[in-house]
């Protein structure tokens, strides 16, 4: 129940969040509007109308109620986050990278943020800063699935065979029940392939005992990252109503 002494701003919120879990949008978004206007450093409720607007599909309007909202809370790392998210579906990936790398230098805990700036880094093209962020995020939890896979694949990509190959089968040896264990065993044995020929195809050393690496193709299958929509599990991008 709401309290009796709460405040216009605060009323308003507290309608639009219940709204907002109905999935009633537009009503959501009318709540938070006028709870904005009535409260304007309530950047709960610029962040809980920049989320209404993007699951509308208003990313635009969504964009600038997280602008908003972080004007007001400039360390409120999950408003970084989510606007990072919504330049990446606007396709403006370089300005999704610098928002995501904002949020984990505000919040350097959460590892998902750098899973993030690692998908829309190797999205760029930019695979060295991709596979450092890949690195963090599997650090932060080394029991995430996707983390391992897609450092995996960035090593792969810049042909670090070795690094792909000792990624997954950390992995693999640390989740031998997980729901994915068969498919990664066979990409561990397919990496282990791939060295045995790198190796068996390296040239002797010449007159001056240089030796050249033999480059080889990547497999069709792995030669690009797999996307995924980056997010935020279930809580964690919902910020509580300030009921009082």
């Amino acid at each position: 129940m709401a309290g009796a002494g709460e405040s216009p701003g605060v009323k308003l919120y507290n309608a639009g969040a219940e709204h907002f879990k109905r999935k009633e949008l537009p009503q959501a978004i009318d709540c938070f509007k006028r709870a904005a206007e009535a409260d304007p450093k309530l950047y709960r409720a610029w962040a809980y109308l920049g989320m209404a607007y993007a699951q509308q599909g208003s990313l635009d309007p969504a964009i600038e109620a997280y602008r908003k909202c972080i004007d007001i809370a400039p360390e409120y790392h999950k408003a970084f986050n989510n606007v990072g998210e919504l330049y990446r579906r606007k396709g403006l990936l370089d300005y999704a990278a610098m928002v995501f790398k904002m949020a984990t230098e505000i919040e350097p805990k959460i590892s998902h943020y750098f899973y993030n700036l690692g998908i829309t880094y190797f999205e760029i093209g930019m695979y060295s800063q991709a596979e450092d962020a890949f690195t963090k995020a599997v650090a932060l939890d080394p029991n995430d699935y996707e983390y391992a896979t897609e450092l995996a694949q960035v090593q792969f990509t810049q042909k670090n065979y070795e690094g792909a190959l000792n990624t997954l089968s950390k992995f693999h040896e640390a989740h031998p029940e997980h729901a994915r264990s068969a498919e990664t065993g066979a990409r561990v044995q397919m990496l282990r392939r791939r060295l045995d020929q790198l190796k068996a195809a390296v040239p002797p050393a010449d007159a001056k005992g240089e030796t050249r690496r033999v480059a080889l193709e990547e497999d069709d299958e792995n030669a690009k990252t797999k996307m995924v929509d980056p997010a935020i599990p279930p809580g964690q991008n919902d910020p509580p109503a300030p009921k009082k």
